[in-house]
């Protein structure tokens, strides 16, 4: 079987569909309408093993821009690694894995990516090792909810969480950067009925609150005031603590704890940076690609 190795599908119409159909059979996810409302940038790269405009196998490459601590890091994080349940262990994840690290090992500062329980044997064999994340948790002051929802069904709606983003998140030790695209992924998708916007505090927050605890993935916005502030905006007044999202830039008053995602491990690229080593840290969870 000739197999075709393609590199950036976006505007190959029936390789991108055949690649959305495996998406969605896969992981239950579509990447059409994100690509529709042009979204899908330069940043997210498939590397497709197609037979005709057929995709077969798939493992994309996700070009990510953080400031750590100040300092502009340019990671790679592998994703979307899949393939038909008809060519599964022929070796085609390997090839393209081999592929993405021919290309991209000696342009970026690190190379990682989230695996599932099945392959954690897997990804070794390339040099990646495992890594341990942690999450910050804190107290909040008395919720006030008066931060409103914000309708992301509405090109309003988008272009304020688009404006904000680029106020960046000012409460952040790790932060992603120049990828509204995968932001707007997530707020249009799972994380729809989560984005608020606090006019006091000019500041967009993503967060959903269960049971007395509000699990914030992130904030645009809000400098000048502390990070309780503006997520007591969001919280309403059963709501006492909260989950962070990402890595606190201050972490006086928080807790950090391993953080453990069912099904997913993080691994690292050995011979690369690895802020984990020493570092109680959490890539943001909206840079899950």
């Amino acid at each position: 079987m000739e197999l075709t190795l393609h590199k950036q599908i976006r505007e190959n119409a029936p390789l991108r569909k055949s690649f959305d159909a495996l998406a969605q059979k896969t992981f239950g996810i579509s990447f059409e309408g994100w690509y529709r409302a042009g979204h899908w940038s330069d940043s997210y790269i498939p590397y497709v093993l197609a037979e005709g405009d057929t995709v077969l196998a798939n493992a994309s490459v996700n070009v990510m821009d953080f400031l750590w601590c100040g300092q502009s890091r340019r990671y790679i994080q592998i994703g979307t690694v899949m393939t038909e349940e008809t060519h599964r262990d022929r070796g085609l994840s390997r090839r393209l894995i081999t592929a993405i690290l021919a290309d991209w090992k000696d342009r970026c500062d690190t190379v990682y990516l989230f695996a599932n329980d099945s392959v954690l044997n897997f990804y070794p064999k390339f040099g990646f090792c495992k890594a341990q994340e942690y999450q910050y948790s804190m107290q909040l002051p008395d919720g006030t909810g008066s931060a409103k929802k914000i309708n992301m069904e509405k090109p309003d709606g988008q272009a304020l969480l688009r404006s904000q983003y680029g106020l960046s998140n000012p409460f952040s030790a790790l932060q992603m950067t120049k990828n509204y695209g995968l932001i707007a992924f997530y707020c249009l998708s799972s994380l729809k009925d989560c984005v608020y916007y606090s006019k006091a505090h000019d500041a967009v927050i993503i967060a959903a609150q269960e049971d007395g605890v509000l699990d914030c993935y992130d904030v645009f916005g809000g400098k000048g005031f502390s990070l309780a502030e503006v997520l007591s905006s969001v919280a309403d007044a059963q709501t006492t603590s909260v989950r962070l999202g990402f890595t606190p830039l201050e972490t006086a008053g928080c807790t950090a704890a391993p953080y453990r995602e069912e099904d997913t491990t993080l691994f690292v690229l050995s011979g690369k940076e690895n802020i984990f080593t020493g570092s109680r840290v959490l890539f943001p969870l909206l840079s899950h690609a």
